[in-house]
C-alpha cells in the first residue's frame, strides 16, 4: 500500500493499529526496498 501512495494511517487502520508506532516497523521495511533497488546517482550521498 505505502508503494501506491496510501497514507500512513490508512495502512495501520487496515492492519488493525491503534498507533502510528505500531505501524512504523512495517513502513521501514518497505522504505528498505525501495533503497535496496534505487538507483546510483553519481555525486548524491545515500541518506541512511
Amino acid at each position: 500500500m505505502l508503494r501506491v501512495a496510501v497514507p500512513r494511517k490508512v495502512i495501520g487502520d487496515v492492519l488493525g493499529h491503534r498507533s502510528t508506532g505500531s505501524t512504523a516497523p512495517y513502513l521501514k521495511l518497505a522504505t528498505e526496498d525501495l533503497r535496496a533497488i534505487a538507483l546510483d546517482v553519481p555525486g548524491m550521498e545515500v541518506l541512511a
